[in-house]
């Protein structure tokens, strides 16, 4: 929670500010915008995964070699460019990644709207119906088990559960690092 004042306003992880609310948009945003909802669409129920990463990739997205991303995958709408994963890694169906937070103007004194970025570590896990929040970062070979809600970043080589904890598991010795 923070003040009203610091509430008016958008400050993105590179510091840039934005005006509270949609911000205004020029002639060449609003098509933009148009043609990222459509290759959402696209991305959306594409049957092949080499299609939907290259939907996402268009959209501004960055995404590594090698990435799965499953059918029905929502990828921030307004910001897809704050979005990065990274080499190997998994992200499965129904899954959701936010990179923005914007409130209804009541609310602006007590939730303040944030645009962050979200990392995905290479080889990383994250299973079906799982929802990223801003700013989280998942680290390389962690696990995020189905239905997850994480607002908080996950160390590497982690396995986090439903019971909303994160345990260290020694995930090093079971999996195959490549150098």
């Amino acid at each position: 929670m923070s003040n009203s004042s610091e509430c008016s306003k958008w400050v993105t992880a590179q510091g840039k500010t934005i005006p509270y609310g949609h911000p205004p948009r020029s002639f060449a945003q609003k098509v933009r915008k148009v043609w990222n909802t459509i290759l959402f669409r696209w991305a959306y129920s594409c049957p092949l995964n080499s299609l939907r990463i290259l939907f996402h990739r268009w959209r501004g997205c960055h995404i590594g070699k090698g990435v799965y991303i499953g059918r029905y995958c929502f990828l921030d709408n307004m910001y897809p460019e704050y979005i990065y994963i990274n080499d190997g890694a998994s992200i499965n169906a129904e899954s959701m990644i936010l990179t923005h937070f914007n409130p209804f103007p009541v609310w602006k004194g007590v939730f303040s709207a944030e645009v962050q970025p979200v990392v995905i570590g290479d080889n990383a896990i994250v299973s079906v119906r799982c929802t990223i929040m801003p700013g989280v970062t998942i680290g390389k070979y962690a696990v995020v088990s189905a239905g997850m809600t994480l607002e908080k970043s996950v160390p590497d080589y982690t396995l986090c559960t439903l019971k909303q904890e994160i345990r260290k598991v020694n995930i090093k010795g079971l999996v195959k690092v490549e150098s």
